[in-house]
């Protein structure tokens, strides 16, 4: 078992024909967190009601019913009437993160877009689970790391919901149309056992890999050149290339946290999903007269990656941290188990970067790349504008 002081994984995407439940129920059963954070979208709420043909209302009177006891179990019976709204490998990831709890884990759930629904329920707490509209979570270091979806700092999401539905329901049936395609030309076979492996060292092989130190500046390679084709991120590193959206989503989660340590919190970084995107980069703090000496010179951003379909070198991501409080990152490979993983750059999210002024450690610089030839057109620029001035996040409630 990897033995783990915390572990966070995000996008599971339970209900939708994107979601690898079968790797990931495998992922669950090596794992043993002291705590494990579900950092949003983990279950598709839009996918169940467009695969299963239920409307929203009846979606969410079913959830309600299931929060206040009054349904039955979904692991019991995972149909209402005729519908059935999980197939059974969802269901099994279902018990699998139930048989963690029940093992000792605590289990803390941070709703996303696609679960945003159950952001109603935030503030309930047992002793294993707890479901939180955002999170604090102090590492074994000390160090304090804000754990947020992401969909906050997302202006195209909060103002183009309509055409977010649409979007996901051509997904659905893009990936249902793929998913048998790829069912046909498989050989179906049992599962092998995997082979024997070292959790201590994949652990600190982790850690170690997101300690190297970057070089400087970082290149934009491509990405993964092995992986195999994926149309839909092909089209998503394509548009996020062009419009600069992973630049603005930076730039709203940087201005977050320094505000955020102006005001006496102290915190050294975010946890997030929402992108599907696995990384880390740093910031430094901006110098300012009568800072707090103890705030953080610099934060970090780590984004968990996701559990849906894209592509297949690039999902099945977590984050885990060791019990001295160390960072790395992990991905499963159903051929070998958990491998360290280090995650890839993109033109969309590479930037160029120097040392801190304060520590020496590797920040991104938000303002070369803005200066950068890369920048959008005046028309692309203008609708960036609105969203950066539309999408400021609320100041959030934290807690000491």
């Amino acid at each position: 078992m990897l033995d783990c002081a915390a572990l966070f994984i995000s996008d599971l995407h339970l209900g939708s024909n994107q979601c690898e439940a079968r790797q990931l129920s495998q992922f669950l059963g090596l794992i043993r967190p002291r705590v494990l954070y579900l950092v949003g979208d983990v279950i598709d709420l839009e996918a169940i009601r467009i695969n299963a043909h239920v409307s929203e209302r009846f979606l969410t009177d079913w959830v309600d019913r299931l929060m206040d006891g009054s349904a039955a179990d979904p692991l019991e019976k995972a149909c209402i009437g005729s519908r059935k709204l999980l197939r059974n490998s969802h269901l099994q990831v279902l018990q699998d993160l139930r048989d963690l709890v029940r093992g000792g884990v605590r289990l803390v759930y941070v709703p996303g877009n696609h679960d945003a629904y159950l952001r109603k329920y935030a503030g309930l707490d047992t002793d294993h689970f707890a479901i939180r509209r955002e999170d604090v979570y102090t590492a074994p270091d000390g160090r304090r790391l804000l754990v947020r979806h992401g969909d906050e700092y997302d202006g195209v999401i909060q103002l183009h919901e309509q055409l977010a539905g649409h979007l996901i329901r051509v997904q659905e049936q893009y990936s249902q149309l793929i998913q048998w395609f790829r069912s046909a030309g498989e050989v179906i076979r049992p599962a092998a056992p995997l082979a024997s492996w070292n959790p201590e060292a994949i652990l600190q092989g982790a850690v170690e890999i997101l300690a190297e130190p970057w070089v400087w500046p970082v290149p934009a390679p491509r990405g993964l050149r092995s992986s195999p084709f994926s149309l839909a991120f092909a089209l998503e590193r394509a548009i996020k290339t062009r419009t600069g959206h992973d630049r603005v989503l930076k730039r709203l989660m940087t201005q977050h946290l320094f505000r955020e340590n102006r005001s006496g919190q102290r915190l050294a970084g975010l946890i997030n999903g929402h992108t599907h995107i696995p990384e880390v980069t740093s910031f430094e703090a901006p110098p300012e007269a009568g800072a707090d000496p103890l705030a953080p010179c610099h934060i970090t951003t780590y984004n968990d990656g996701s559990w849906a379909r894209s592509q297949r070198q690039l999902g099945r991501t977590a984050l885990v941290v060791a019990h001295d409080g160390t960072i790395g990152m992990i991905r499963f490979d159903h051929n070998v188990g958990i491998v360290p993983f280090r995650p890839p750059r993109f033109p969309f999210n590479s930037y160029p970067l120097r040392p801190c002024s304060v520590c020496g450690a590797p920040v991104a610089d938000l303002a070369k790349a803005d200066g950068s030839a890369a920048l959008p057109d005046p028309g692309i620029g203008e609708l960036l504008a609105l969203v950066r001035g539309l999408a400021w996040p609320e100041r959030s409630h934290i807690r000491s």
